[in-house]
């Protein structure tokens, strides 16, 4: 009897020691402030086609002039690709808008609202939390 008590209280632990950082892993509201968007238009300096989430950097010329590296976090490749999106839909020198929902952490990092392609197609992700 003491030995099954012990290993379900195992088996309880172990359980809550995996689904923690799982539901930790999609906490959008947590690592971005969905009340602060900001839109930029910059030039794509790199594409990350990748699981756990498409991902890519731009350029972004500030008012002194100066090229500042932004980045954009998105969802996964299959959620993406449903969208549309393919693992070339950019690439470096492609000029693109972006409204990104800002990080908690960086001003010139978020996850991505909208993107409006170089050819004007737009793809609009909405809020991450809807």
């Amino acid at each position: 009897m003491k030995i099954k008590l012990i290993t379900a209280l195992a088996l309880v632990a172990g359980l809550a020691m995996i689904c923690t950082p799982v539901r930790a892993h999609h906490g959008s509201a947590i690592s971005y402030d969905l009340r602060k968007k900001v839109t930029v238009t910059g030039t794509v300096a790199q594409y990350i086609w990748a699981k756990p989430h498409v991902y890519f950097i731009f350029d972004v010329t500030d008012e002194h002039g100066t090229a500042v590296s932004w980045s954009a976090e998105t969802y996964a490749p299959v959620k993406m690709a449903r969208t549309g999106w393919t693992s070339t839909s950019l690439k470096p020198g492609d000029k693109v808008t972006v409204t990104i929902f800002r990080s908690r952490l960086s001003a010139t990092r978020g996850i991505l609202e909208r993107l409006i392609f170089p050819n004007g197609k737009v793809t609009d992700l909405g809020n991450p939390t809807e």
